[in-house]
């Protein structure tokens, strides 16, 4: 009897549990749907207002708009005026700069020919050293390299030797095992 009693109470409590739980859902359940319907509401709300909003402000908008365009424009007309106005400035100049280069040129031909002579002749003097001094120092550089070339030899000889010694050691230790 005990044990149908326990059984009762354990059943009952399911119940009053599963019900609670259920309960508890639903109330989440309305809560969020009560909660989309306002937000459904408020951006309904919003998008009429912004509607409105665009719709007034159109025409301020709009002659904002051209205004802009018609600086943007004065501004790019200016600036091709001013461009021409350089362009013109610039090729005026590079053509007086030409006739006095011109007239330089011809004037001081006699001294540039002296110029170039004198200089040719420091150039060739300098290339002459350049050529003694590399022709010194590839026979330095064949004397070093005969005498590096002797000593590598040697180096060779040695460790020839070296390995030969090892080698016999290692012999004289695998017989006294």
């Amino acid at each position: 009897m005990a044990w149908a009693t326990e059984m009762k109470s354990l059943v009952s409590d399911i119940k009053t549990s599963t019900r609670d739980r259920l309960q508890f859902v639903k109330n989440n359940q309305k809560d969020t749907h009560d909660l989309l319907a306002r937000f459904n509401k408020e951006l309904k709300e919003m998008a009429a207002d912004i509607k409105a909003f665009l719709s007034k402000s159109e025409k301020d908008r709009m002659a904002d708009f051209h205004k802009m365009i018609k600086d943007i424009r004065a501004r790019v007309k200016d600036i091709f005026g001013d461009t021409h106005d350089l362009l013109a400035r610039f090729d005026k100049e590079l053509k007086e700069m030409a006739a006095d280069l011109k007239d330089f040129l011809a004037k001081s031909e006699q001294t540039r020919i002296a110029d170039f002579k004198g200089m040719m002749k420091d150039i060739q003097s300098r290339v002459d050293a350049i050529q003694k001094h590399v022709a010194e120092l590839l026979g330095d550089y064949a004397g070093e390299r005969k005498e590096a070339h002797g000593h590598w030899g040697a180096l060779r000889k040695m460790e020839a030797k070296v390995a030969v010694a090892k080698e016999k050691e290692e012999e004289k230790e695998k017989e006294a095992e």
